[in-house]
């Protein structure tokens, strides 16, 4: 004997009605998450307290919290170090950067200052540069760094590369050719056309070496001449220009030659 089975069916209205109250516990499940991360958000005891910045000379802590912008009852929990880094690193005395959290409430920045190789010196201010060329502290101090001056204005802008060409290449003489052949450069000087001489210390006779073309050839050619002290103890000057026909000229008016 077969027994036949028949579907029940609820009311419209009853689904309706469920139906709405679902949406509304969703809702109410929802904005109590909301407030559940506010007071995350904003608790005393996940609040960033303390700030310890490790590693500036010439930055300043203040410059550092004002460019990570962590003001008064910052989440610790929700802190982004990622994007702090990103934002100090537009200093110009910062060459990289590391931020990370540490106990609740501290956040430690490690802050790695460009380091300078030399001082530009022009007309409109002098600057520190570092090994790519960026400018990033305007100073008349030398500290002992070399000097690239030059007799015409440049553009600069701190926490940028200085383009220009001379400036350029006087960098490649300090940083690439000093280590290899040991000149006593005190200073490397730009003339209005852009040519380049090397001004040596103690005294020494200085080195023309024209504009920044070929200048391997002519650095060579320029710690070769250095190699006879008979030559640079009675030398004006040295011209390496064109480095196949280096020329000198000899002190107190006395005749040089092509060497």
């Amino acid at each position: 004997m077969s027994q036949r089975k028949s579907a029940v069916r609820r009311p419209p209205g009853r689904q309706a009605k469920r139906g709405v109250l679902g949406f509304f516990r969703l809702i109410l499940t929802l904005a109590l998450c909301v407030e559940v991360l506010v007071a995350i958000w904003r608790s005393p005891a996940l609040c960033i307290r303390d700030v310890y910045v490790e590693g500036i000379a010439l930055t300043s802590p203040q410059q550092i919290v004002q460019e990570a912008h962590i003001g008064d009852g910052r989440s610790w929990l929700f802190f982004m170090p990622a994007r702090v880094a990103q934002r100090i690193q537009q200093l110009p005395t910062v060459a990289d950067v590391v931020v990370a959290r540490s106990l609740p409430g501290r956040v430690t920045i490690r802050v790695f200052e460009r380091q300078p190789v030399a001082l530009l010196a022009t007309p409109a201010g002098s600057y520190w540069l570092d090994a790519q060329g960026v400018a990033f502290w305007k100073t008349e101090r030398t500290n002992g760094l070399p000097v690239i001056r030059m007799e015409t204005s440049v553009p600069v802008v701190l926490g940028h590369i200085v383009r220009n060409r001379s400036v350029q290449a006087g960098l490649e003489i300090l940083i690439r050719y000093l280590p290899e052949y040991p000149l006593p450069i005190a200073q490397i000087t730009v003339d209005r056309e852009g040519n380049l001489c090397l001004n040596m210390k103690d005294g020494h006779p200085p080195v023309r070496i024209g504009d920044s073309t070929s200048l391997s050839d002519k650095m060579m050619r320029t710690a070769q001449l250095w190699m006879h002290p008979e030559i640079v103890k009675q030398a004006e000057y040295l011209d390496v220009s064109c480095v196949e026909k280096p020329v000198w000229k000899r002190r107190q008016g006395g005749k040089g030659g092509i060497l």
